[in-house]
């Protein structure tokens, strides 16, 4: 008995990628076009939104499909083929007559949306590529094989412009359903598996599912049942579950035919009675329920029902567009052949050969040939694009690593810039402290060494002058010992004033070291020469300030006279509000190596200055000079 050539449904809708997103899109685009109202404006606007809620009706109801369409239309007073949404409302019509069987009014509007695509301000190669297919399929449903090869051949080179994957998924998905129509199992499966592949990556579910009805069809024809029929069931129920009854039912024709090829009419029964109520809620007269007429027709001449199988065929037309001219009047011809009726049985294998003509089918084979070809370089093309991309994007995201690691390694560099700043600035703070420490001891041992001195030797040295005035020595002698014991006392007194903390309350920095210096003068015998100038008054210098640097005069002074054997000292001071600038220089030696062995002297000096923020130089030139320089901006203590 013959057995029906397995015939995978082509979906013209999956074409354009639409998925239905579900009654709360349709709510939302409602609500859209209801805020635009009914005045004559934003026409553009309100035709693409009865665009995409056509699409949104597409899959589930015809008759809103239609309306939606019909209703886009009716916001243009005449063909505007430089829109967008005009070409894709005819594209639309196109589908609608598509599904409802009317396939040559289907090829006049996607010819007119084909034709004028071109010219679109921004053109559109995916949607051109979309149209050009389904221009395709459509000339196969009216069995224009040339056209059919034409129209793959320029969907291909469009949809290899555009690089969109649903596109090229719904490319691939045609090429091998021609392929299977054409016995050529193989390519079929290859296809079909390209299809699969690019539909998944685009999240293209419909032509997923399609893509994969093809690949269990091919491997149905490879007596390779077990797979494909599961993949069968898997598409049916994911379909249901979705509540996509026309998805579903694409799957379930195949389904019985190959359960017919595997030769298993139980299965064929228990499933007819499982699926056959939704067959009634699908839209008839389109691909999917012509597609199961056909089916039902092959099942009813299996089982011998010939009767039924041919009034299935006649009663309706449309079932000879959707499978082919050969299959078509070879079920015709077993039926009749089994009725008995062998005039019409031997028609309708004259019509089925007719068609077979072996020079057509050479030639047919030779341009799919080709066609696979150019299909295969494509995928080559577009796999070795896809590395180049991989490639790239690991080598950006190689840049972006080295960024960051060189953003890190940068923060920590910082981090441990601030850190050893930061301890450099403890360190600073701690010998400062150290420093002031160190002078506060300093001071309260020239406080407790003066007072000693003033209290106790000058009180015993005065005590033994009035005794000796008192005593029976000679006065010749005792003058003289007088005389030296004031000397002594005089001096004592000196080294106690020295010691003693000068008073800045009555005076200021200038007055109290021009007054040592004439006191130094007169004790040593050293000539001092003092030259003082200030732009903004001495009384603004601070009693810290002005306390340290008498001191490290006081030291500096005592050194020079000491070691250096100056014969002239020559002071200069001067102040411009911001700094103050101290040169203390003689015209003696310098011995840095003795000056370090003489104890500390030098040491002193530089903790003072540490304490008010003050640097000192020393250099050699024609004598020896001492700068000071005191930074006051930061010494506004008490004055």
């Amino acid at each position: 008995m013959m057995k029906k050539i397995l015939f995978v449904f082509l979906l013209l809708s999956v074409l354009r990628g639409n998925i239905v997103c579900g009654q709360s899109v349709i709510d939302s685009l409602r609500i859209e076009m209801s805020k635009l109202g009914d005045a004559d404006t934003h026409n553009e606007k309100k035709a693409e939104i009865c665009l995409r809620l056509s699409e949104e009706y597409e899959s589930f109801n015809t008759d809103s499909f239609n309306y939606f369409i019909d209703k886009g239309f009716s916001f243009y007073g005449k063909p505007d083929y430089g829109s967008r949404v005009y070409l894709g409302l005819v594209n639309a019509g196109a589908d609608y007559h598509f599904l409802n069987g009317d396939f040559r009014t289907a090829k006049s509007m996607f010819e007119e949306a084909l034709a004028h695509a071109p010219a679109l301000k921004e053109r559109d190669y995916a949607f051109e590529s979309s149209v050009a297919m389904s221009l395709g399929v459509t000339c196969k449903k009216l069995g224009l094989t040339d056209s059919t090869l034409y129209y793959y051949n320029r969907a291909t080179d469009l949809g290899k412009i555009s690089g969109d994957k649903s596109t090229l998924a719904a490319i691939y998905y045609n090429i091998g359903a021609m392929y299977f129509a054409s016995e050529r199992y193989d390519d079929a499966l290859s296809n079909g598996k390209l299809a699969a592949g690019y539909a998944d990556e685009s999240g293209y579910t419909d032509m997923y599912m399609y893509s994969r009805i093809l690949i269990a069809a091919a491997y149905a024809k490879q007596k390779r049942y077990d797979l494909s029929v599961s993949i069968f069931k898997d598409n049916i129920e994911k379909a249901l579950r979705l509540d996509r009854k026309l998805l579903a039912m694409s799957s379930f024709a195949p389904l019985l035919s190959t359960y017919q090829l595997w030769e298993k009419k139980d299965s064929v029964m228990i499933y007819l009675d499982k699926y056959e109520r939704y067959i009634g809620e699908i839209p008839q007269g389109s691909p999917t329920a012509l597609e199961l007429m056909t089916t039902r027709a092959s099942i009813y001449n299996w089982m011998g029902e010939y009767g039924k199988c041919i009034d299935m065929l006649l009663a309706n037309p449309q079932v000879q567009a959707q499978i082919s001219f050969e299959t078509y009047h070879k079920l015709l011809a077993q039926a009749y052949k089994g009725l008995g009726d062998y005039k019409s049985a031997y028609k309708n294998l004259q019509e089925a050969y007719a068609y077979c003509d072996s020079i057509t089918k050479t030639r047919v084979n030779t341009e799919m040939s080709e066609l696979n070809a150019k299909l295969n370089i494509n995928a080559k093309e577009l796999e070795i694009s896809r590395l180049e991309n991989e490639k790239a994007l690991q080598k950006a995201s190689q840049v972006r690593l080295g960024i960051y690691m060189g953003v890190i390694i940068i923060i920590l560099f910082i981090v441990i810039l601030m850190l050893q700043h930061k301890r450099k600035i403890q360190r600073k703070e701690s010998e400062l402290n150290s420093a002031k420490r160190y002078i506060e001891g300093l001071e309260n041992e020239r406080k407790r060494l003066a007072k000693d001195l003033h209290d106790g030797v000058c009180s015993d040295l005065l005590g033994v002058i009035m005794q000796m005035k008192r005593s029976d020595v000679s006065d010749k002698g005792c003058d003289s010992a007088v005389e030296m014991l004031e000397n002594i006392r005089s001096g004592v007194r000196t080294i106690s004033h020295e010691l003693m903390p000068p008073s800045f309350q009555l005076t200021d920095l200038d007055e109290m070291l021009y007054d040592y210096f004439a006191k130094m003068e007169e004790q040593t015998g050293m000539r001092i020469e003092y030259v003082s100038h200030s732009d903004s008054g001495w009384n603004l210098i601070s009693h810290k300030v002005g306390y340290e640097v008498y001191r490290i005069v006081q030291e500096i002074l005592s050194n020079m006279i000491k070691y250096s054997g100056a014969g002239k000292i020559d002071v200069r001071m001067e102040h411009d509000g911001e700094t103050l600038r101290l040169v203390v220089s003689h015209d003696g030696n310098w011995d840095e190596d003795g000056n370090k062995k003489r104890g500390i002297g030098m040491r002193t000096i530089d903790d003072r200055l540490k304490t008010i923020g003050g640097t000192y130089s020393i250099t050699r030139e024609n004598g020896v000079s001492i700068s000071i320089n005191v930074n006051l901006s930061g010494n506004t203590g008490k004055r």
